[in-house]
């Protein structure tokens, strides 16, 4: 008799937003207009299993406040939650793009000023 594997791999994906501020400074912020796209995006791939046979998506939500540090700083701390992708930031990226190179791992950002 054949076994069935029912277990599916999980793919972390970091989710670098900007949807909050921390004050009351005009900024665009991108990542309001983008999280509902990319959160039915996961919903249509992990729903039609042929897409990604045996695996589904995840998010782990980091919020940069729309500020630099923030997003470094969160772009660091993301790794030891055992991402596999990073999508963002919508910051200039030039520091998280060489954070997610050294370690391996790809990055798409969604609005990127450098």
């Amino acid at each position: 008799m054949e076994t069935i594997n029912l277990t599916k791999n999980v793919i972390r994906m970091g989710y670098i937003t900007g949807s909050k501020l921390n004050s009351d400074e005009f900024k665009p912020r991108h990542g309001q207009r983008i999280s509902g796209a990319i959160t039915y995006a996961r919903d249509q791939i992990n729903n039609d299993s042929s897409i990604l046979p045996n695996h589904t998506l995840e998010f782990v939500v980091a919020e940069t406040y729309s500020d630099e540090i923030y997003s470094i700083k969160e772009t660091v701390e993301l790794i030891d939650k055992n991402i596999s992708v990073y999508i963002g930031p919508q910051e200039t990226c030039i520091h998280e793009g060489r954070i997610a190179a050294s370690f391996n791992l790809p990055m798409i950002s969604y609005v990127s000023i450098s």
